[in-house]
């Protein structure tokens, strides 16, 4: 993927990201700049699970593919941009499933990942894909508290409030540290930020645990016995 030409987008008809496209190498297709790194970084992922030289054919199934992970639209965006942060986009990632619970009472679609994906997609909305700029399920919010929880582990009950349960933190860990893995184990790009994201990623799950493997405390006695059920109906009365 390198050389620049003008024209539609082949990642969607829908989008109108504007500047100038580039070519995939090997065929007559050309995307916008953040769509030709998504499909880069789709394909690397194994969401693609086509080669980064494609064919013609190839490049079909690829894009037939995408959908199956919107979050890559974010992530393409963000590495995208050089001024972001490493080591606030590896928590952000977490924004990406939050959706309002995590936000409370407050902007939903907050947060530095949520401006980049409008800032690099507009207001466009592309169904199953973006909403008005932003993946669909983005909630804000989420970031500080995968953040504070993989720092202190023990802390995680600082979190709970009126609107968000442990069980929404636990959620939300376990799709985040899901994501991180599936960046930790993807193959290497020739893209430095790619490559720091993929290291922070390795490093955090060797640091933490998913919820799932959390020791449940035994059950009580009463929890162990079987539970009868009965149903009494009412005793209708008989008149002459």
């Amino acid at each position: 993927m390198a050389q620049m030409q003008t024209g539609p987008c082949a990642f969607s008809n829908a989008c109108v990201t504007p500047g100038p496209r580039v070519r995939i190498e090997g065929t007559n297709r050309s995307c916008c700049a953040p769509h030709a790194a998504l499909l880069q970084i789709t394909v690397a992922t194994g969401l693609g699970a086509v080669p980064l030289r494609l064919t013609e054919v190839q490049l079909e199934a690829a894009f037939a593919r995408l959908p199956s992970d919107l979050k890559c639209v974010a992530l393409a965006a963000a590495l995208e941009a050089e001024t972001y942060p490493l080591d606030e986009l590896v928590y952000d990632l977490a924004n990406l499933d939050a959706s309002h619970r995590f936000a409370g009472e407050d902007n939903r679609w907050a947060g530095r990942l949520a401006q980049i994906c409008q800032k690099t997609y507009g207001a466009q909305t592309i169904p199953g894909y973006l909403e008005n700029g932003v993946p669909p399920k983005y909630g804000a919010g989420a970031g500080p508290v995968v953040a504070g929880v993989h720092r202190d582990p023990l802390s995680k009950h600082l979190w709970v409030t009126e609107l968000l349960g442990a069980g929404d933190i636990d959620r939300i860990i376990i799709e985040w540290r899901s994501l991180l893995r599936r960046i930790a184990h993807a193959p290497e790009l020739d893209w430095t930020r790619w490559k720091k994201l993929q290291e922070m990623a390795r490093a955090i799950l060797q640091e933490t645990t998913s919820p799932t493997l959390t020791e449940l405390p035994p059950l009580e006695y009463h929890q162990t016995r079987r539970i009868d059920h009965r149903l009494l109906l009412p005793v209708m009365e008989s008149f002459p």
